[in-house]
């Protein structure tokens, strides 16, 4: 029972974000976190923070990450969709949240799962930000200050691969929403720019 991910459903999050206007990642969880990886679809984004911002004003929400160097992530989401924030701590991991439409898991991962919480548990989602302790967060900070990569590509085998050379020689790794084409609906995606 002690090995088993804890995950804590959030239901107020976005509730929360949309009141008070703008959420600072790290200044909220009050974890010990050093940095952020944001996960998008199989790329990450190393950075500093993340910021949740509301926008009334056309009914998003989006995601600021401030990246390391010159790397950054925009990411806009419809806010009108069914959404669901969880936060995790897996036993042998860096703790993360993720969120979820109804509509994604009802396409990717129902047949597999009986709630959404047990995929989002499993590490079965496309939005989510690992939060790096202090410790780790130095060694991945320094690794991508190295790298010319605007971001670093996630591999199904858990391995994260950081890119050499021109980013398009990876295009098969990469979201079809971050080399200009359309994201499928269920996502609830709007726009998303990860300084490709």
């Amino acid at each position: 029972m002690a090995d088993r991910t804890a995950l804590y459903h959030l239901p107020e999050f976005l509730a929360q974000v949309r009141e008070t206007g703008v959420h600072d990642v790290r200044e909220n969880l009050g974890d010990d976190v050093g940095g952020v990886l944001y996960h998008h679809r199989g790329v990450r984004v190393p950075g500093h923070n993340a910021t949740f911002v509301w926008h009334d004003e056309g009914g998003t929400f989006e995601l600021v990450i401030d990246g390391v160097d010159d790397r950054g992530a925009w990411v806009t989401f419809d806010a009108d969709r069914a959404w669901d924030v969880f936060f995790a701590r897996p036993p042998a991991d860096a703790p993360y949240l993720a969120w979820m439409t109804d509509a994604e898991f009802e396409a990717e991962e129902a047949d597999r799962f009986d709630e959404k919480s047990g995929a989002i548990g499993a590490g079965r989602f496309s939005f989510g930000l690992s939060l790096q302790p202090t410790a780790v967060w130095s060694d991945l900070e320094e690794r991508a200050r190295e790298a010319d990569a605007p971001c670093f590509i996630y591999r199904p085998s858990g391995r994260t691969l950081i890119p050499e050379g021109d980013i398009s020689n990876y295009e098969r790794a990469l979201p079809p929403e971050l080399i200009g084409e359309e994201p499928r609906d269920y996502l609830g995606l709007v726009d998303a720019d990860v300084g490709l």
